[in-house]
């Protein structure tokens, strides 16, 4: 009985040393628009994936470049980070140029925050149910922050997101992910 309960304790906190944590602040929008810097989000109770609210863009017309960031500090000992956002687009117009759209990218910065490289997690046109968008991206030495961008990218429609997430990864885990994608194909 002992050895049993033994096991089972060290299965459970063994599990909780692997857990992975989400660094975006916010990341459901059920704080409000809290931790994301620029007014063009609001709320939505209404259309949403999950929780209490969405964040949603609208643009009639314009077709301004219009959206909310979050700049987050990488833990230690990150490698990679895989991103993920779920996605519902209504009417958004299709542009001249393909990046266009409603969009998700994510920017690697460095300490001082210069910008290393730009990595697009999602872009969408038309109108869609939700979609959850993913993406691993394995992070240059000098990449000590990121900038997650939410927008609606010189293009007009509506464009709600829930359930931002970015999860840090150890060189160790990164390496087995691919192990695993490279199995699934």
């Amino acid at each position: 009985m002992k050895s049993t309960l033994l096991l089972f304790m060290v299965l459970v906190f063994s599990g909780g040393i692997q857990a992975q944590k989400n660094i975006v602040l916010n990341g459901g929008f059920d704080n409000n628009t809290d931790f994301w810097r620029g007014d063009a989000a609001t709320l939505s109770p209404y259309n949403k994936k999950s929780g209490a609210n969405s964040g949603m863009i609208v643009q009639y017309v314009g077709a301004e470049w219009k959206g909310i960031d979050q700049i987050i500090n990488l833990p230690k000992n990150t490698a990679a980070i895989e991103f993920s956002v779920w996605i519902k687009a209504e009417a958004i117009e299709v542009q001249a140029e393909a990046y266009n759209t409603g969009l998700m990218n994510v920017e690697l910065l460095t300490a001082g925050e210069q910008n290393i490289r730009y990595e697009s997690v999602a872009n969408v046109t038309g109108t869609t149910e939700w979609v959850l968008y993913k993406k691993v991206v394995r992070l240059p030495e000098e990449a000590k922050k990121i900038r997650i961008l939410l927008a609606l990218g010189k293009t007009n429609g509506t464009l709600f997101f829930d359930d931002v997430k970015a999860i840090a990864m150890t060189l160790e885990q990164y390496n087995k992910a691919m192990e695993a994608a490279a199995v699934k194909q």
